[in-house]
C-alpha cells in the first residue's frame, strides 16, 4: 500500500482539492467577466468565491495533514521542497481568499470579475500546476478534478436542499448541477488517459529507471474506473432531465432518491481513487 498511515491516506485524498480547486475559481470568476449582463454572472461569481474559500481551506488542511505523516513516517528531512511549495501555495490562496472576503464584508462588492483579481487568481492557478508538476503526466492532472468537482457540486445540491427557503437556494442548485457535469466530464478524461498510462506501465516498469507498480491493483483501478464513469453518466442524465423540471425547494419531494443516489456514486469514486493510489507509488513527487 501507498499509504501506511492514516495521515498519509488523508494527505493523498485531499491534495486534489487546492490544486483543482484554484483552478475552477479562477475560470468561474473569468467567465463571469464576460458576461456581466447575464443572471449566470452572479453564480459564476458565488461558484468562484465558494471554490476560493474551499481551497484555501483544504489547502492548510493538506499541508497540516502532510506534516503530520511527514512527521510519524519519518520523513520530514526529505520533504523540505514539497513542503515549502505546499506551504507557499496554500499561503498565497488563503490572502486571496481573505482579501475577496474583505471586500465582499466591507465593500459589499464581489471582486471575482475584477480584471486585478483575475490576474492574481491566474498566478495561483498556475502556481497550482508548476509547483507540483500535475502536468506531467495527462492522467495525473486530470485526475485532480474529479473529486474535487463533484464533492463541491454535492456539498452545493445539499446546501440547496438544507436551505430550500434562501433566496439562494436555486444558485446553489445551479452550482451543483454545473459540477456535477464537469465532474462527469473529468471523470470521462480521467478514465481515457488512465488508460492510456495504463498501456504504458509494463514499459515502464522494465526501464532504466523502472516504475514499480502492481498488476492487480492496476487491473482493479481500471474496473472501478470505468463502473464509476458509467454512474456519473447516468447520475448526470438523471439530474439533467430534473434539473430542468423542479426547483430547489421540492427537490425533497420524491428527489431524495437523487441523493441517495450521489452519495453511492461519491463513495465509488472515493474506493476506486483510493485503489488509483495504491497502483504505484512516484517518489519524485517529494523533496524535488
Amino acid at each position: 500500500m501507498v499509504s501506511p498511515n492514516l495521515f498519509n491516506t488523508f494527505h493523498f485524498t485531499v491534495l486534489h482539492f487546492p490544486i483543482a480547486l484554484i483552478v475552477v475559481s479562477f475560470l468561474c470568476d473569468l467567465i463571469a467577466s464576460f458576461m456581466k449582463k447575464s443572471k449566470w454572472n452572479g453564480i459564476l461569481k458565488k461558484a468562484g468565491f465558494i471554490t476560493l474559500v474551499s481551497c484555501a481551506v483544504m489547502g492548510i488542511v493538506t499541508c497540516l495533514a502532510g506534516l503530520v505523516a511527514a512527521i510519524s513516517l519519518n520523513l520530514l528531512g526529505t520533504i523540505g521542497g514539497h513542503a515549502t511549495k505546499g506551504i507557499e501555495f496554500t499561503i498565497y490562496v488563503t490572502l486571496l481568499a481573505i482579501v475577496r472576503l474583505a471586500f465582499a464584508k466591507a465593500k459589499k462588492i464581489d471582486i471575482g470579475d475584477n480584471l486585478f483579481y483575475l490576474v492574481f487568481s491566474l498566478i495561483g492557478a498556475i502556481l497550482a500546476f508548476t509547483l507540483f508538476k500535475v502536468y506531467r503526466y495527462p492522467h495525473w492532472g486530470v485526475l485532480q478534478f474529479t473529486v474535487p468537482l463533484i464533492f463541491i457540486g454535492f456539498l452545493a445540491d445539499l446546501s440547496a436542499i438544507i436551505w430550500r427557503a434562501k433566496s439562494w437556494a436555486k444558485s446553489l442548485q445551479e452550482i451543483g448541477y454545473t459540477f456535477l457535469i464537469l465532474g462527469t466530464v473529468a471523470i470521462i478524461a480521467t478514465v481515457i488517459t488512465g488508460y492510456t498510462r495504463a498501456a504504458e506501465m509494463p514499459a515502464l516498469a522494465h526501464a532504466a529507471q523502472p516504475v514499480k507498480y502492481d498488476p492487480a491493483a492496476l487491473h482493479l483501478h481500471e474496473v472501478l474506473g470505468v463502473i464509476t464513469m458509467i454512474a456519473y453518466i447516468i447520475i448526470s442524465v438523471v439530474r439533467s432531465y430534473f434539473h430542468f423540471q423542479f426547483e430547489a425547494k421540492d427537490l425533497l419531494k420524491g428527489k431524495a432518491v437523487y441523493i441517495v443516489g450521489a452519495v453511492v456514486c461519491f463513495a465509488l469514486i472515493s474506493v476506486a481513487s483510493h485503489f488509483g493510489g495504491t497502483v504505484a507509488l512516484f517518489p519524485e513527487l517529494f523533496g524535488k
